[in-house]
């Protein structure tokens, strides 16, 4: 039963209909692979299936963290449309803290600083959010993982 995560490819296929794809060359159909997955996830065998978009790889290599002052009562409204945009890999929700005004936080990738530029206009349009402050990148950091160990 536990084969077919064995049979899934560490990089997903680029094509319109990815598990279709996978599912193929695993002698099932999509909607079966599909199902088996979500039956994975609610047993616990699998926590998720996502996509991982490695940006500079992707030709985008300018970045804006954005920091927008939300109404409390919008921020779900303003999260999702913020993060329908392709060219936001992260959004999310943070306190103010009693010292700083913005509450919801996106990060935007382009391949300028225009395309960055124009993405937050265009959010701040569909949003209705007009206060907000960009901070664009200077250079990236190499990421590593950790782990805690306990001895």
């Amino acid at each position: 039963m536990y084969k077919i995560l064995e049979k899934i490819p560490h990089d997903f296929p680029i094509v319109e209909k990815p598990y279709d794809a996978m599912a193929k060359h695993m002698g099932i159909s999509g909607k079966d692979l599909i199902a088996t997955l979500k039956r994975f996830k609610a047993e616990g065998a699998v926590r998720r299936v996502a996509a991982v978009l490695y940006h500079r790889r992707a030709f985008y290599t300018h970045n804006a963290m954005v920091v927008w002052r939300a109404e409390d009562a919008d921020i779900e409204r303003a999260g999702r449309i913020m993060s329908s945009f392709p060219q936001v890999s992260h959004c999310y929700e943070r306190d103010r803290g009693g010292y700083w005004n913005y509450n919801l936080f996106s990060m935007i990738h382009g391949r300028n600083l225009q395309d960055c530029t124009d993405v937050v206009k265009e959010i701040s349009a569909r949003t209705g959010i007009k206060d907000f402050q960009v901070f664009f990148s200077k250079r990236e950091f190499k990421k590593i993982s950790f782990s805690v160990h306990h001895g």
